[in-house]
């Protein structure tokens, strides 16, 4: 298991690097394209987490998540000031 797990995070993680630059080059849009790289390098701590419970791996499972949540909030933020931007001028 262990073995198996030492193979699959690198590939999680290049599989999170190439997916969120073909969703960044197809897209053009970084908020399409970071929740896609924060999600799988989500899946590569939670992997590495359940082979090795040690501290520095839970925090850094907890670090990847913490990084998610505060970026999709302030993405979520600027898209508000954006759409609210864009009402206020078209009018």
């Amino acid at each position: 298991m262990t073995s198996l797990v030492a193979v699959l995070v690198p590939l999680v993680v290049t599989a999170a690097l190439a997916t969120s630059a073909l969703t960044l080059l197809f897209t053009r849009s970084p908020r399409t394209a970071l929740p896609v790289l924060l999600d799988l390098l989500l899946a590569a701590g939670l992997l590495r987490l359940s082979v090795t419970a040690s501290w520095q791996a839970i925090s850094s499972a907890a670090l990847v998540v913490a990084i998610r949540k505060v970026v999709t909030l302030g993405l979520s933020t600027g898209r508000a000031a954006a759409q609210a931007t864009s009402t206020r001028v078209s009018r």
